[in-house]
């Protein structure tokens, strides 16, 4: 279950550790995630490379995912498709001189492990977008209203802000008779 024994890693030196599976994810996800309604089958393939010490993985995450839209609370389903690049550090070596972008994880020495199945799951919550809109969202110029409130798109905002920066005539008028008082000090 894409949880590997760092001697089994240690075995592949020369050439990748490859991996290619199909996961039911929906039971830990929606454990970890309130917001979470359904969750598909997760195809999960990817490679595991050992480089002086680290074991770098190169992982390919493709998983349906149902979420609420952000605005009316429908069911959205959101295909996520993703990429995890990590490294863990199976001989504790220094990472001082590694690239800072890295995302280095730790062995645990009681049981040293590489647990890619547990990085997968907090990267699929992570690359859960944090606005989802249904299809007729998207399209549409329903936006949600009440009493005294209403939600506007961005463009709306924007046509409202020039309007409110257009000036009445009638103050135009006054405008003028302020500048001959400040000219006169």
């Amino acid at each position: 279950m894409l949880n590997w024994d760092v001697q089994d890693v240690r075995k592949y030196k020369d050439k990748p550790f490859a991996f290619d599976e199909e996961l039911d994810l929906k039971k830990e996800l929606m454990e970890r995630s309130e917001d979470i309604s359904s969750v598909g089958v997760a195809k999960i393939s990817g490679q595991l490379f050992n480089d002086n010490g680290l074991v770098i993985s190169d992982i390919k995450v493709d998983v349906p995912v149902t979420v609420p839209s952000t605005r009316s609370l429908e069911p959205v389903e959101i295909p996520l498709k993703f990429r995890i690049n990590e490294a863990y550090n199976i001989d504790d070596i220094d990472t001082e001189d590694i690239d800072e972008n890295t995302i280095i994880i730790p062995i645990d020495d009681d049981h040293p492990t590489v647990n890619v199945y547990e990085s997968i799951l907090d990267n699929i919550l992570l690359n859960i977008p944090s606005q989802v809109l249904t299809k007729e969202e998207i399209n549409g110029k329903n936006m949600p209203s009440g009493n005294n409130w209403e939600v506007i798109s961005e463009e709306d905002y924007q046509k409202q802000k020039e309007e409110d920066k257009q000036i009445n005539p009638e103050f135009a008028k006054l405008k003028n008779l302020f500048k001959d008082n400040e000219e006169k000090e």
